[in-house]
């Protein structure tokens, strides 16, 4: 498809939507570097390593070096993104609005995180969300409903992108029109704190710095100590990165881009970049030993500067998709490939506590157990007997057939096993758990008659490292 016609296609189609122009010209040229042979995957050769000792910094030590002061909180303000409808999981709603611990949602219990440090320092640190046409009035009802208030805006929108064909690279037609569209990736949030204004309210406001972390990240709570450090050591943009484990294959990492033996900068490594060949490499625990958590510290007046310089540039992640049959590309970007834009970087080692995400009903189930446990500040975390035991994250695969959407699986879940101490566990089968069980160690629930099975039918209790047929 010729050039012009592709996108004047693509004109006519965000600009009847009320898409601004200028955020049109920038998705065009994202389309031009598909055009051009740009597929997102990086050359390997130039993916360099991190040196700990000058890209890193851990956050015990930023905790026993730079003091809690309540009046840099005055400074930040909270992002979540919220603009998830869990389709994963099956869900036709935000994600952030299922419940997860306690009876509260997860926009519950991030309300409740915020509220909390407020009381703390007494100060209205504003939370925003980063919404999407599909989440933005359920989650603003949910707000008014539980009595959340504050004086500026809680919510924004996100952007959305046209599906493009994959060769001719025209927007799609469908039956459904709403698919013809989809969401630009979170790197989109930039551009819109830039475009709506809100950027600008908050500088003039006297926030500096804004703490970015996904709103399925219930881990991901504010720490004054990190706000300190940032404003005394002027950094621009700060990456919390845990260590790897085998439950990590698909963590994005932040790498130094080294073309002929030169440093050119930072950059972030999503799955979806890495050619296949090196996919191994990637996931294991040799060459990164850490993974981008996607909890990101940016300085406001920093991303105020470096988006007035112009080629704010983030990399292109070309997401191939069938839909209805036909094959189309997605154009998206990731909030943390921002790492690139800005000089002073650092990586803070976080512990495993600050990041306990759902992305699948297995996290789902885990967090919804006694493996993990609401604290007094609101922020979910591994169960303190569970880390007295040396234990890492549970290792949980569920048979696809029976538990990948949420609907079936809260069916077949009607009370939940204790995992405090379960460090694997695989269910194969349509397992109905329909009593109270311990489950110990590593334990393999088989259930093969092709019929489903109640747990009760075993006749035990508890379960340790043992394969249970039904």
């Amino acid at each position: 498809m010729p050039k012009e016609i592709s996108e004047t296609l693509i004109c006519e189609k965000m600009l009847k939507e009320g898409l601004s122009e200028a955020f049109v010209s920038d998705f065009l040229q994202k389309v031009d570097l598909v055009r051009k042979g740009e597929n997102g995957i990086v050359t390997w050769s130039e993916v360099g390593d991190l040196d700990p000792e000058i890209d890193e910094i851990d956050f015990l030590e930023i905790q026993k070096l730079y003091a809690s002061d309540p009046n840099t909180l005055s400074k930040l303000v909270v992002i979540k993104l919220n603009g998830g409808l869990g389709t994963s999981m099956g869900l036709e709603k935000a994600k952030s609005l299922i419940p997860i611990k306690d009876g509260k949602s997860f926009l519950a219990v991030i309300a409740s995180q915020v509220e909390y440090i407020r009381s703390l320092c007494n100060i209205e640190i504003p939370l925003l969300l980063m919404d999407s046409y599909n989440t933005q009035t359920d989650s603003q009802k949910e707000l008014k409903q539980i009595g959340f208030k504050q004086s500026l805006t809680s919510s924004f929108l996100q952007h959305k992108v046209p599906r493009l064909i994959t060769g001719d690279l025209v927007p799609v037609s469908l039956s459904h029109a709403v698919e013809e569209w989809c969401p630009p990736g979170h790197g989109d949030i930039y551009f819109t704190l830039v475009e709506s204004g809100i950027l600008d309210e908050l500088l003039s406001k006297g926030y500096e710095i804004a703490f970015l972390s996904n709103g399925d990240n219930l881990g991901a709570t504010v720490d004054p100590h990190i706000v300190s450090y940032l404003l005394q050591e002027g950094v621009d943009f700060a990456m919390e990165m845990t260590p790897k484990t085998l439950a990590d294959k698909k963590g994005g990492a932040i790498y130094k881009k080294i073309v002929n033996g030169k440093f050119l900068k930072y950059e972030l490594l999503e799955t979806a970049q890495v050619p296949k060949e090196n996919e191994h490499e990637f996931g294991g625990l040799g060459k990164f030993r850490t993974f981008s958590t996607n909890n990101l510290w940016i300085n406001l007046r920093s991303l105020k500067k470096r988006f007035s310089e112009g080629n704010f540039s983030l990399s292109l992640i070309v997401n191939p998709k069938q839909v209805e049959g036909k094959d189309v590309i997605q154009l998206e970007t990731a909030m943390g490939s921002a790492v690139g834009n800005f000089p002073k970087f650092k990586g803070i080692i976080i512990p495993r506590d600050r990041f306990a995400p759902v992305k699948k009903t297995e996290d789902y189930l885990v967090r919804r157990s006694d493996a993990y446990i609401l604290n007094k500040d609101y922020s979910l975390t591994m169960a303190p007997l569970r880390k007295e035991k040396g234990l890492g994250e549970v290792l949980v695969s569920l048979d696809d057939a029976y538990y990948k959407k949420l609907g079936p699986f809260d069916s077949l879940f009607k009370i939940y096993p204790s995992m405090v101490f379960c460090e694997e566990l695989t269910v194969k089968g349509e397992v109905e758990f329909d009593q109270f069980v311990e489950i110990i160690g590593k334990v393999k629930i088989e259930n093969l008659s092709g019929k489903k099975q109640k747990l009760s039918s075993l006749n035990k209790s508890r379960l340790e490292n043992e394969t249970v047929v039904l």
